[in-house]
Order: C-alpha cells, then sequence, then structure tokens
C-alpha cells in the first residue's frame, strides 16, 4: 500500500521526469529532421544545445536561480493585477481580498510545486542534471557519431521508468547505490522492451540494457554516464543505426 510520503514523492518525480522526457525530445531532433537543410552537422547541432544550456547553468549559478526569479515575477505580477484593478471604475465591485488571497494561493502551490521538483544539490548549485545530459549526449555524438541514439534513447527510458518504478515499488537497494532492485528492473524491462522492437536484436538490446543500469548506478552522474556508455557498447557491438 502506498504511504501519503511515497504518494507526494512519486508526485514529485513524475514531474522530474515529464520535464526530464520534454528536454530530451531535443535530442531527438536529429534524427527525426535532416539537419543539412538547415546547413547543421548533428555534432554542431549538440554542440549549439551544450553551448545553451551551459550558459543557462551559469547564469543561474551567479545569479538567483530560475525558481527564486519566477516566483518573484509571480508576486510582482500579483501586485501589478491588484493595482491596475483598484484603478478601474468597477473597483468596488471587485472583492479584492479574495483576489489576493487566491493569488497567494496560487503562489504558494506553485512555490512548492517547484520544490518538490527540485534536488538539494539543484538548489545550491544549479539543474546539473540538464548539463551533464547535453554534455553526455555530445560526447556520445564525437565518440560514436550517429549511434548517440542509443544513448538518448536510453536516457529517456531506462533513466525515466527506474526512477518512477523506484519510487513506486522501491525497497531493496543495490550495494554502495541510491538505485533500488525494483526500480533497476523496471527501467532496465522498459529499455530493452522499447530496443528490441526498434532493433530486433536480442543480445545486442540485453547488453546496452545491463550497461545502461550500470551506469545509472554507479555512474557519478547518471545523466552523463548513460549516453556515453551504452552509445559505445551499441557501437562495439556493431548496432544498426536508428533512423
Amino acid at each position: 500500500m502506498l504511504t501519503l510520503s511515497r504518494i507526494e514523492a512519486l508526485k514529485a518525480m513524475a514531474l522530474r521526469k515529464l520535464i526530464h522526457v520534454v528536454l530530451s525530445v531535443f535530442l531527438v531532433i536529429p534524427f527525426i529532421i535532416n539537419l543539412s537543410t538547415y546547413g547543421l552537422t548533428n555534432t554542431l547541432y549538440f554542440t549549439i544545445i551544450t553551448l545553451g544550456v551551459s550558459v543557462i547553468y551559469v547564469i543561474q549559478v551567479k545569479r538567483p536561480i530560475i525558481t527564486i526569479m519566477l516566483l518573484d515575477a509571480l508576486t510582482s505580477a500579483r501586485r501589478s493585477i491588484l493595482q491596475q484593478m483598484m484603478k478601474s471604475p468597477i473597483s468596488s465591485a471587485i472583492p479584492f481580498e479574495i483576489l489576493d488571497d487566491g493569488l497567494i494561493r496560487l503562489e504558494r502551490t506553485v512555490k512548492d510545486l517547484l520544490e518538490s521538483v527540485e534536488r538539494d544539490y539543484e538548489r545550491r548549485g544549479g539543474y546539473l542534471g540538464i548539463l551533464m545530459g547535453a554534455l553526455g549526449v555530445l560526447i556520445s555524438q564525437l565518440l560514436t557519431g550517429n549511434y548517440v541514439i542509443y544513448g538518448i534513447i536510453s536516457i529517456i527510458v531506462y533513466d525515466t521508468m527506474s526512477a518512477l518504478g523506484g519510487v513506486l515499488v522501491g525497497r531493496v537497494r543495490l550495494p554502495f547505490t541510491n538505485a533500488t532492485m525494483e526500480g533497476t528492473l523496471i527501467g532496465m524491462l522498459s529499455l530493452a522492451l522499447v530496443l528490441y522492437v526498434i532493433t530486433g536484436q536480442l543480445i545486442g538490446t540485453l547488453a546496452i540494457t545491463v550497461t545502461a543500469a550500470l551506469a545509472e548506478a554507479y555512474g557519478l552522474e547518471d545523466n552523463l554516464a548513460i549516453p556515453i556508455a551504452t552509445s559505445l557498447i551499441a557501437m562495439a557491438l556493431g548496432m544498426p543505426i536508428i533512423t
């Protein structure tokens, strides 16, 4: 039975992974759009992505983080809305206390939502995972060429499903890691199913799946380790290029 704390953790993780998947869509673009039409190579595209993320990361670390800026913007917007309404000819008919209370509750809801999504180290040092993901994909592209697609699929499918599975049913920790046995198995099953359907290669699929699990559990940063490790093993095994 799910406890209240586990349900809250699952909600936060589901939102984190939804953001993760949405951002990862940008990494798939070179495989669904012919970038050469726009004068871009895959390597140049991933370089631009990494550069953009790096700039955002540096700004975030050196200045108030994005969540603080967003909350400040909401507060300013609330005050501006109330000031404009007070100047309205029908201001006497507007229940300002109720309106202000509703807007304050909205701010608190957004704040609680953002705090539930952010990890402690992200509050201290910025969104490192996004930067490492972009860097991991770029390094994979440089090392393996279009085999990087295996790294992208792995980071989308395995990372998402193992995290959700770990929060939902995770009980047993893998030795020397924060990963759970249950989450790892769910992530492996999900990735293996996706890769096998796409490639039809059983041995290669299993090897990539195991590699993703080890990289996530024992790598210093999974968003960096997973794409590099899985792309390299896919290239070493001569897996078909997914286009």
